[in-house]
């Protein structure tokens, strides 16, 4: 068999190049384009146009590209029987990579037209020098195909993690909020708890002097008008403007000798049984004594009232401090309302307030976070109805959830964000004294589901917006 004919089956790298390798000892002329490689010499450089071609006979090039940011990414190591420069010698344009030799060894070094040439010149050459060419751009394209398929894997693994790390900077984010909302209302509860403590310690002794004063008073006056009086004061009820100035004007006719309007305005706020009394005193000046024990029974229930409601406002703030209290506790929810609405109640001062809060069992729950709750959406619906309006707050107990609505006749929420009301962020206060973050219904979205309960919002029966909150019944803590 001719070499000519034998070189037909040749098919690997291997076997071509001992066969150029024989090639060049035989051919004089092709000794002169034989060449030493020395480690760490630069064969070609990136971005230069190519001057020769070379034909790796024995050791190694690796050839690598510089990316933008200025480093080098190593793209393929060409070993014997690999050409280096042949992208550029088949495009004709700028070298795409830089060449440099790893392992010395010898190779064929030609100028592009030289290759074509002597390729032209030497049928014997032209076959294995073509077989080796197009070898060598299979094996690019392969690993062409294998760079583009672990590009795209990475870039999927990449994209993965990435949609990862977002979700868990969003998590971190939304725990950091939590823990700063936390952190604020821990301190709110100790300065609330220091609050409640001072105001108690002065409410409970205007109270208990108010009962002194009604024991001292009981004792010092000898008149059972006088006593009488003072009793019917401290049971004085509220009048109204109207009916007011109806019983002036009655009695300005029936005490005729009572010549200061502010001693008839005191006798209009008399019940009719004190007014028989002070119809018996012969005087002005006793009439005016008469007045003054009325005055100070009135006085004294108004001590009473007041000093009961601050103590009631002292019970409900203490309730509420328990925010930063996060245990479990068996409670009735709707002593939680209560203490919310009293709290609020400089927010809710022109706001008709109705309150059905039907039977409904004790419930495990984090009682401090759902104070919490309610003060948001009680906050939000006073916001929407600008503190004038009406707000619907029920209880009831359905399939062994409790379930607590919150309406108001505000301007309602729009069905486009509904869904997205919750969301972290998402706010509709974004000017004036009205301006939110955004944190307060995703915070009590959060903390209903820590309760392993639900909240959502629809369409109130007044045209506002009604907030659904259900919790389970939970009777083991």
């Amino acid at each position: 068999m001719s070499n000519n004919k034998g070189i037909a089956w040749l098919n690997s790298n291997e076997v071509i190049l001992r066969f150029v390798k024989r090639l060049v000892h035989e051919l004089d002329e092709l000794k002169p384009h034989l060449v030493e490689l020395n480690k760490d010499d630069v064969l070609f450089s990136q971005g230069e146009a190519l001057e020769y071609i070379y034909l790796l006979l024995e050791g190694e090039v690796k050839l690598t590209r510089t990316q933008p940011d200025g480093s080098d990414v190593t793209l393929i190591n060409l070993k014997p029987g690999n050409f280096a420069g042949l992208i550029a010698f088949t495009t004709g344009e700028p070298t795409l990579t830089t060449g440099r030799i790893t392992v010395s060894g010898k190779a064929i070094k030609m100028k592009p037209t030289q290759f074509e040439q002597y390729l032209s010149d030497h049928p014997r050459f032209k076959h294995p020098l073509q077989q080796l060419m197009l070898n060598n751009m299979l094996q690019r394209y392969k690993s062409n195909l294998r760079l583009q398929t672990k590009t795209y894997l990475l870039s999927k693994e990449l994209n993965n993690e990435r949609n990862e790390l977002q979700a868990a900077y969003k998590e971190l984010e939304e725990t950091h909020q939590m823990l700063v909302h936390r952190e604020k209302m821990a301190t709110l509860g100790e300065l609330v708890a220091g609050f409640a403590h001072e105001v108690n310690n002065p409410a409970a002794a205007l109270l208990r002097s108010a009962e002194n004063l009604v024991e001292m008073y009981s004792s010092v006056e000898n008149t059972a008008v006088a006593f009488r009086l003072f009793k019917l004061g401290l049971q004085s009820q509220p009048v109204d403007s109207s009916t007011l100035r109806q019983r002036m004007t009655k009695l300005t006719a029936e005490f005729p000798q009572i010549k200061d309007r502010s001693a008839i305005r005191k006798l209009a706020h008399m019940p009719e049984e004190a007014i028989d009394l002070v119809k018996k005193s012969v005087s002005e000046n006793e009439l005016s004594e008469d007045l003054n024990h009325f005055e100070a029974g009135k006085m004294i229930q108004n001590i009473r009232i007041s000093g009961a409601r601050i103590a009631n406002l002292v019970k409900s703030l203490k309730s509420y401090s328990r925010q930063d209290q996060n245990k479990l506790e068996l409670v009735d929810i709707r002593e939680g309302l209560k203490d919310n609405i009293l709290v609020l109640s400089h927010r809710l001062k022109f706001v008709d307030i109705s309150l059905q809060l039907n039977e409904i069992p004790k419930t495990c729950v984090r009682v401090g976070d759902l104070n919490q709750v309610w003060t948001n959406i009680i906050v939000n619906a006073c916001d929407a109805m600008e503190e004038r309006g009406r707000l619907m707050v029920s209880t009831k107990l359905v399939d062994n959830n409790i379930e607590v609505r919150i309406s108001d006749n505000g301007p309602g929420v729009p069905d486009e964000i509904k869904e997205t009301i919750f969301a972290q962020d998402f706010t509709t206060k974004t000017k004036g004294s009205k301006f939110g973050l955004g944190l307060g219904l995703a915070i009590t979205q959060k903390i209903i589901f820590e309760n392993n309960g639900q909240i959502y919002v629809e369409d109130s029966e007044e045209g506002g917006a009604s907030f659904v909150v259900k919790l389970p019944v939970n009777s083991e803590c």
